[in-house]
């Protein structure tokens, strides 16, 4: 009988697709608002929700770009409030984060994040896909 061979592989390809099998699992996110950014007042008003003004540029440039992606959101103010706040803690954390510093981990958590929204009936397919899109950029 002849021993197996031992394979090896050194394909950066296959950590890729590992990555993105975990990737697209349904993990709800279990971090606050603050495990990405720190806000403070004073609050304005988008839609129908009271944000942070610091907020009100990133989340008018999404509705600019992307419609009310809160129309299917059936939850009331103060849950879509505490949804905000999630939403733009992980889109100042992506704004602010550079691909050098890009991690697998943190990748994770906003996806956690995202998919967290897109449950709670947010249409936020578009970030999803960016951030899959990352996931091939950091491999």
């Amino acid at each position: 009988m002849g021993e197996v061979p031992e394979v090896t592989v050194s394909d950066s390809g296959l950590g890729l697709l590992a990555f993105l099998a975990h990737f697209n699992l349904l993990e709800f996110n279990n971090l606050p608002a603050s495990h990405f950014h720190r806000f403070g007042p004073p609050f304005g008003t988008f839609l129908r929700f009271s944000v942070l003004v610091e907020d009100l540029p990133l989340l008018e440039g999404l509705f600019k770009a992307h419609g009310d992606f809160t129309s299917e959101f059936k939850g009331g103010v103060f849950l879509g409030n505490i949804l905000m706040e999630l939403l733009c803690a992980v889109l100042i954390s992506l704004r602010d984060s550079s691909l050098d510093s890009l991690t697998k981990e943190k990748l994770l958590e906003w996806r956690g994040v995202v998919q967290d929204l897109i449950e709670a009936k947010f249409n936020l397919s578009f970030l999803l896909e960016h951030l899959h899109s990352l996931a091939h950029m950091l491999f």
